[in-house]
C-alpha cells in the first residue's frame, strides 16, 4: 500500500536536543540566554513508530482517522471553540492588543491560538538531556583584510591607503568605541606597551557597517612591521549599545609603503 511504502522510505530521525547559548552582555556578573533547537518529527515518523509497536494496526485507517480529527479541530476553532487535543493539552483562542471601541463587537478582530500543554506533555520534556551546546559570542569577527589600493588580500596593507575588513559585529559607535593597529612581537604576540598601539581616528573610517569596515591605514605605521587590527565595539543595533564593549582582532598583516 502507498502509505506503507512511504513509511519505509521515511528516514529515521536521530534523537538529541541542541541548546544555543548567547552571551547576556548586559549582565556584568556573566550569564547567557538559552534557546532550544529541536528537530520536528513528521506525522509519518509517528505512524512508523505506531506500526513498529503494533504490527496489527491498519496504518492507513490510523492516518485517515488523524486527518478527520485534524479537520474537526480546525472546524471547532473556526466556530469559536477552544479545543482539548486528546491528553496533549488545549488550543485556546486568544486576542492580543487593545480594543478601541467597546460598543462595536464586529470591530474586534486579530484573534490567535495558543497551545496550553497538559501535564503529560510537560513531564515528557521535564528531564530531557542536552545532546549539544553551542555558545554564540557576539564579539567582532574579522574574516578578511583587503588592501583596497591594490585590490589584494595577501596579508599586507599600504600605509596611507584604504583597507577593507569583512566579518561580523564590526560596526563601532564613533564616540565610544575604539580601533587600533596593534604591533606584534617576533613571537606573534601583541606589544604590551599600549603607547605603541596606533589608534584609528573617526575621520579615517569611511564605511562603518556590521559586516564591513573601510578605513585609511594611518600614516604613522612602521614599514615592514606586522600588525593586527583590534576592534572594540559596543554596537548592538540602531541607538542600542552594550555597557561593556566586546573585542575582536584580525589575522596578522604587514604594513608596507606605497610603491614609488
Amino acid at each position: 500500500m502507498k502509505i506503507e511504502k512511504e513509511l519505509v522510505s521515511e528516514e529515521t530521525m536521530e534523537q538529541g536536543l541542541n541548546v544555543t547559548l548567547r552571551v547576556n552582555t548586559l549582565d556584568k556578573e556573566g550569564s547567557y540566554y538559552a534557546s532550544v533547537n529541536s528537530r520536528v518529527a513528521s506525522v509519518k515518523s509517528a505512524l512508523r513508530n505506531i506500526r513498529n509497536e503494533d504490527k496489527g494496526v491498519d496504518i492507513t485507517s490510523v492516518k485517515h482517522g488523524l486527518e478527520l480529527y485534524n479537520n474537526q479541530v480546525i472546524s471547532l476553532l473556526s466556530q469559536g471553540f477552544s479545543v482539548k487535543v486528546l491528553d496533549l493539552g488545549v488550543l485556546v483562542i486568544k486576542r492580543r492588543g487593545r480594543v478601541k471601541d467597546r460598543n462595536e463587537a464586529e470591530s474586534i478582530s486579530g484573534f490567535t491560538v495558543e497551545f496550553i500543554p497538559g501535564n503529560d506533555v510537560l513531564k515528557a520534556v521535564e528531564n530531557l538531556s542536552v545532546d549539544a551546546v553551542l555558545t554564540v559570542d557576539n564579539s567582532p569577527v574579522m574574516e578578511s583584510v583587503t588592501d583596497l589600493s591594490r585590490r589584494e588580500s595577501d596579508g599586507t596593507v599600504t600605509i596611507g591607503q584604504p583597507m577593507q575588513v569583512l566579518g561580523r559585529n564590526l560596526k563601532v559607535n564613533m564616540e565610544d568605541d575604539e580601533l587600533y593597529f596593534v604591533p606584534q612581537t617576533e613571537d606573534g604576540e601583541p606589544v604590551a606597551d599600549k603607547e605603541r598601539w596606533i589608534r584609528v581616528e573617526n575621520d579615517q573610517i569611511f564605511r562603518n557597517k556590521p559586516t564591513e569596515l573601510n578605513l585609511f591605514v594611518p600614516g604613522t605605521l612602521t614599514t615592514g612591521t606586522k600588525y593586527r587590527l583590534l576592534v572594540k565595539s559596543s554596537y548592538i543595533s540602531g541607538s542600542r549599545a552594550r555597557k561593556t564593549a566586546l573585542t575582536g582582532t584580525s589575522d596578522v598583516f604587514t604594513a608596507e609603503s606605497s610603491a614609488v
